[in-house]
This record gives C-alpha cells, structure tokens and sequence, in this order.
C-alpha cells in the first residue's frame, strides 16, 4: 500500500500538472470505486488544490466540494490518453503507460479542459472515491482519528515518548497505527527500525529513552529519503507519468530476505508483525 513518499509524491505532482484545470466529463468503468455520489456532480469543477492527510489524497474543488480518495493497495494516477472498446480503457500514448502493464487497470478517467486525462488503475479494485461538502471533511472518523503528521509541529519527541510509553504493544505496529502517527505503513516501517538499530519485535515498554529517540529521528530520515526518491515501486505504485520511483534502489531491509545485511554481511530475516511482513538483521537489531 502507498505510504507518506509516495501519496505525497503524487499530490505534488497532481498539484503541478492538474491544479487549475476543469473536470469536463469523467468515464467510470468500475463504480465500485465510486461510493457516495454520482460522478455527474463533478462536472464543471475546477481543481482548485491537492493535498495529503495520512494516506488520503484531498482534492479540493469549486463549489466547496472535497473529492477524498484513498489509494489502498493498488491504485495510482496517470495523466495521459486513452480511448474506450468493449467497457474498457485502452492507452493511446507510447511509454510506460502503454508499456507498463502495472499501468493497464485505468478504471476511472477524467477528461480536462486542457484536453488532458487523468486515469486512475487500479488492479485489485479496492481503491475509493467519495465526495464531500467542504466542512463535512473535518468531522469524518476516518480523518478525525488520524494522528500527527511526521513533518508536523505537533510530531515532536515529547509526542513520541508518551505514544511509545502509553502503549505496550510491538514497535513496528506502534509504528503503522494510524491513530498514533498519520503515514507510516510496512515498508518505512521496517526501513525506520533498521536504521535505528532496534528489533521490530521489541515491545514498546522495553525500549531506553535513547532507542526511541533513535527511532524518532529515523522516521524523519527515512520518510525524507522516501520523498526524495519520489518513493518505492517494489510493487504497483507509480507516478503520474507512469514511471517508478527510485527508493526500491536503495532500501536497507525491505523486500531484502536472505540477502546480506547492508551493515554487517548477516542475512536479512523476515517475518510477520501483526499480519505484516517485516524485515530486519538479526545482528544490527538484537
């Protein structure tokens, strides 16, 4: 599932291709993706901005309105062209969108005025739109529950200090709720603790003062090297031209089991948290 680098990577790049822009009209292949409206009540809307809260892609629009979408697993924008034979979209323009079958699940397509479209794929289809009044944003439990941003003023040591001592659970799922820390998921999960040298089994209340400091600055470290690198494409994330990001490159642990340790030569284990895949170096992480 995207995470902070890459949700925030396509806001951006959203806001600079597509910010000002007109809906004309939209094309739904699967309106399971569509939950709470009829996409007719986007036409005419301007795009006024793109923003990110947690996971969630907030596109604001004229006339008040809020289109939330949440990526899931799966899903990710295109901005390119397509055509429509038998229901289903097919890419007109060469490169990685035509080239790319990652790219090949376009569900939902918007037709700008400038006469560009934005196509969103979504292969395992669990991905959703839903459109809401301006003021109606703030009061949905979904947002409301969210915890503090990682770059916030509010995420600060003292923060994390009470949230890792309030709670006796694993770090690494400590780490990934949602309620505690907005953005965080499995693979700078496990990217955070490796740099920060502590076990993702470790339970919260068995870590020194230093070790959570450790891992509060590996959280910036990582999530801005994840937003540098336009973010991780081990799977189906990719950017709005249809291309990768770049930290898979680079990653210290993740999707690495059985391969040396970075650091020490040890070879990198893997095992499940919570459901969730984790990885870390038995020698670096005791």
């Amino acid at each position: 599932m995207p995470e902070l680098p890459e949700v925030q990577t396509i806001v951006n790049e959203l806001n600079e291709k597509i910010k000002g822009k007109v809906i004309k009209d939209v094309w739904v292949g699967k309106e399971k993706l569509i939950k709470n409206f009829s996409v007719d009540k986007l036409k005419e809307k301007k795009i006024l901005k793109v923003s990110r809260r947690a996971k969630y892609i907030i596109i604001e629009l004229s006339d008040n309105y809020i289109l939330l979408v949440h990526l899931k697993m799966t899903g990710h924008f295109l901005l390119g062209k397509w055509k429509i034979e038998n229901k289903e979209s097919v890419p007109l323009i060469e490169g990685p969108i035509k080239d790319d079958p990652y790219n090949s699940y376009v569900h939902i397509i918007f037709y700008l005025d400038s006469g560009e479209e934005l196509g969103f794929s979504d292969l395992r289809q669990f991905g959703k739109m839903e459109l809401y009044k301006k003021d109606e944003i703030l009061n949905l439990k979904e947002i409301k529950e969210l915890g503090p941003e990682p770059f916030s003023e509010e995420f600060t040591l003292d923060y994390f200090q009470k949230i890792v001592k309030g709670k006796k659970t694993d770090i690494k799922k400590l780490l990934m709720d949602q309620e505690k820390i907005a953005g965080i998921g499995n693979i700078y999960g496990s990217e955070i603790l490796f740099l920060a040298k502590v076990n993702p089994q470790r339970k919260t209340e068995t870590l020194s003062d230093k070790e959570i400091e450790n891992i509060f600055n590996a959280i910036k470290i990582i999530l801005k090297r994840g937003l540098e690198l336009k973010g991780t494409s081990m799977s189906d994330y990719r950017r709005l031209e249809g291309g990768k990001g770049n930290y898979q490159s680079e990653v210290l642990v993740y999707g690495r089991k059985g391969l040396k340790c970075r650091d020490c030569n040890e070879l990198i284990k893997y095992v499940k948290i919570g459901a969730r895949g984790t990885f870390y170096c038995p020698n670096c992480q005791k």
